[in-house]
């Protein structure tokens, strides 16, 4: 799958320019990048001084003030068709997402909205709050005075639904159904013998379908929901190019999975042992084409109402032509994890700018040293202060600002892994990630940052766009 090569180039040089003439309009900030070591270990390199575009620094920007919102923090200035649900629009060459009330929306959210689980979240939760309403409550004004707008994955779904049936403030909220990752541990524990079976291969097992089905009819009672922004299918599936070895290496003539990787070879007339990254590529789009089916198709049937946003494709997945263009067919809201990148690569910008379908980040963050906490686990960048973390939002997100085809992003998360959480995995200990602390105090420098761009928003897209 080829694009105009011209036409990529120009995108390319557009966005490299765009980005480039706001060098002068840079601070610098000190920054150590990850890598793993050949224990798979994760290990820092040296500091070393990063630019960081930020708003008081745009050049010819004038802040117009905090844009009027509506409850749902959609720009009550600007009215178009409401229909009762979120839903996606283009405009001018760029795309928006409306809100139920019918005014442009900016997807601005925190991942894993939830309370901590370990015994010192637990305690200053007792102190601060003592119930689910309370915190929400307080949650939802501090979200509401530095400006994100919603809820993103792993949030606790159940008592934002309860809080939303009383207040007048009510949380924009996504939910994870975990279609494959869910149905794939199902299978696990039945099939003891098969530990290193491709998760992937699951998607052509012929009960999947049927699964997906089953484990959506709860939608049908949050159909009607208008503060339900949408539906994550998975996280981060291994779309990644290997995938048709991951098959062939299955070798059960009786397995569907394996089957179909022969059927492909042969179709293909393919030299396994010369193929190229191209048609690796291609396959792994194939066998995405399928998930996305069999998951809009069971979401949709229960919940024809709102945003199917798609698995939160990650590291070479989400540079995938093949697999971005299964996504577009099926996908309302294309999500993307971005790591490992300080800036928005502008040839990721340009291959996403082309899009038929918007997109999102639904996870990116930095941790800093002045936390004292481990930092040696996740993939974010490492920082030395909380302003440092507040400067590199405003980099990251003005660079998306400048892509007509995004429509949000997604921090992670609300709250630091806590180092006293024997029940969370190792990715996810000890570590700066949130925007509060383990005992839900926030982080006043990093949010003083944040609120600066969210408030300024939807006066920043007309900037970028004139």
């Amino acid at each position: 799958m080829k694009f105009s090569f011209l036409f990529f180039l120009g995108l390319i040089v557009n966005i490299t320019v765009s980005i480039a003439q706001q060098k002068t309009d840079s601070v610098y900030v000190q920054s150590k990048e990850w890598y793993r070591d050949s224990n798979h270990e994760i290990q820092y390199k040296d500091w070393k001084a990063y630019g960081c575009k930020t708003v008081n620094l745009l050049k010819g920007f004038k802040s117009s003030g905090v844009a009027e919102l509506d409850k749902f923090g959609g720009n009550s200035s600007y009215s178009v068709k409401a229909t009762g649900f979120f839903y996606t629009t283009k405009k001018d060459g760029r795309c928006w997402i409306i809100d139920p009330e019918g005014h442009p929306f900016y997807n601005i959210a925190i991942n894993a909205v939830r309370p901590g689980k370990a015994p010192s979240n637990e305690a200053a939760f007792d102190e601060k709050f003592k119930t689910k309403q309370i915190w929400l409550g307080e949650t939802q004004k501090l979200f509401k005075n530095i400006g994100f707008n919603s809820t993103g994955s792993w949030s606790d779904v159940e008592s934002i639904k309860a809080y939303n049936t009383f207040s007048p403030n009510p949380i924009v909220y996504t939910t994870q159904l975990s279609l494959l990752g869910s149905f794939s541990q199902k299978n696990k524990k039945k099939s003891a013998g098969k530990k290193d079976y491709p998760e992937l291969a699951n998607i052509f097992n012929p009960e999947f379908k049927a699964y997906c089905i089953e484990r959506t009819k709860d939608l049908v009672a949050s159909k009607g929901d208008p503060n339900l922004y949408g539906h994550f299918s998975d996280n981060e599936l291994a779309f990644q190019e290997n995938l048709i070895f991951s098959f062939l290496r299955i070798s059960d003539p009786e397995d569907a999975a394996y089957q179909l990787a022969l059927k492909w070879v042969a179709e293909k007339k393919l030299d396994t042992t010369t193929i190229t990254k191209e048609q690796k590529e291609e396959f792994a789009g194939y066998v995405a084409e399928e998930y996305y089916k069999i998951s809009s198709e069971a979401i949709k049937a229960n919940d024809p109402n709102h945003l199917y946003l798609g698995s939160r494709l990650h590291a070479s997945a989400k540079t995938n032509n093949y697999i971005l263009a299964a996504a577009e067919k099926y996908l309302d809201i294309i999500s993307l994890n971005y790591y490992g990148e300080w800036d928005v690569i502008p040839k990721h910008a340009a291959q996403w700018n082309m899009l038929k379908k918007p997109f999102i980040i639904t996870e990116f963050y930095t941790k800093a040293e002045d936390s004292k906490m481990g930092n040696v686990t996740g993939a974010g960048w490492l920082v030395k202060t909380q302003e440092d973390r507040g400067l590199h939002y405003q980099n990251f997100c003005l660079d998306l600002l400048q892509i007509k085809n995004c429509v949000g992003w997604h921090w992670f998360r609300y709250q630091d892994n806590a180092p006293d959480d024997a029940g969370a995995d190792f990715s996810n200990k000890d570590s700066n990630k949130g925007i509060v602390n383990t005992s839900y105090e926030p982080y006043k420098s990093l949010l003083e940052k944040m609120k600066q761009l969210n408030d300024n928003v939807y006066a920043l897209i007309k900037y970028f766009d004139k």
